[in-house]
């Protein structure tokens, strides 16, 4: 059987590899926007319930993906399985995750509590990636991930503790960055299938469905279009679902699960620092030595290799 190559497989066997300036480039890029999305919950709070824009925003990068898509005439997938499979990953991904977590913060959890939260994607992925596509993770990679997740409870259990955050929350939070960590091992699985474009259009369109038949069921579906709200649409759609999840998807690609889920580490310290400029949530001295052991978790993942990668 042939083995089917994707875009960037393909740009990589042409010797198109980007120098590593530009994947740290794109991996900065990749964290501010991705941080940017713990503030947003907390912007469209007073005009649109969580489902809801959840459900438009899904909808609307669907529609955008669709139009590029046709616009550079892109290869959509022949396979039932294929599309059966990418729009379950979108359902995961872009859908159930960004359910559980917008409605955490809806509902009270502090941003940088669910930031806190989403940087234990890392340890999830990692146990998908062995589990789902046989990824070897070294024991220093091992020892960087246990480091992170560390940092990270050092910083999140005196938040917790002081916000009173209730356990439908928390749950409801670690419920999305598991369904996003499961998510991200499991569409690696379709990198040879069709193009960026349209498989990112089809995991959209998977993540609308689930959004959708919760705001209709759950939700009013009252939205204020006043200019916040139609400014926080557009970073969610065009920054946000197509820019990040296209960064990310692509990082996955380039090399390691493990390795390109471990910048969600660095997501925390910065949705912390947003939400201390934009609504005043105070960073403690725990937090800041939290956000420092997982720097250092970071590091571990990201530049050591494990036997056998490349």
């Amino acid at each position: 059987m042939q083995e089917r190559v994707g875009p960037y497989s393909a740009a990589r066997k042409e010797g198109s590899h980007l120098e590593p300036r530009w994947l740290i480039l794109i991996g900065a890029t990749f964290v501010l926007c991705w941080a940017s999305g713990f503030v947003v919950p907390r912007v469209f709070v007073p005009y649109c319930e969580p489902l809801t824009f959840v459900a438009l925003r899904n909808g609307g990068a669907a529609l955008v993906l669709i139009a590029a898509a046709l616009l550079f005439q892109g290869k959509w997938p022949g396979e039932r399985g294929d599309i059966a499979g990418l729009l379950w990953a979108g359902v995961c991904l872009q859908g159930f995750a960004l359910m559980g977590l917008y409605w955490a913060v809806y509902w009270g959890l502090p941003v940088a509590i669910a930031a806190l939260v989403g940087g234990l994607q890392p340890a999830f992925t990692a146990l998908f990636a062995a589990a789902l596509v046989g990824e070897v993770i070294s024991i220093t990679q091992w020892a960087g991930i246990a480091l992170g997740f560390a940092g990270l409870a050092v910083a999140v259990w005196p938040k917790v503790e002081l916000a009173g955050a209730g356990i439908e929350m928390l749950g409801s939070a670690l419920g999305g960055v598991a369904c996003m960590a499961y998510a991200s091992v499991y569409q690696k699985r379709f990198a040879g299938v069709g193009d960026p474009w349209t498989r990112t259009a089809l995991l959209f369109i998977g993540a609308t469905a689930p959004a959708l038949v919760g705001a209709m069921l759950l939700e009013h579906g009252h939205v204020v279009w006043n200019a916040p709200m139609i400014g926080v649409y557009l970073w969610s759609v065009v920054a946000l679902a197509v820019g990040a999840t296209m960064g990310l998807l692509f990082l996955i690609e380039r090399g390691q699960a493990s390795r390109a889920a471990s910048l969600i580490y660095l997501v925390p310290p910065m949705s912390a620092l947003m939400a201390y400029i934009a609504f005043g949530e105070t960073i403690s001295a725990v937090q800041v030595l939290g956000f420092a052991v997982s720097a250092i978790g970071v590091a571990l993942v990201q530049f050591v290799r494990a036997p056998g990668s490349r």
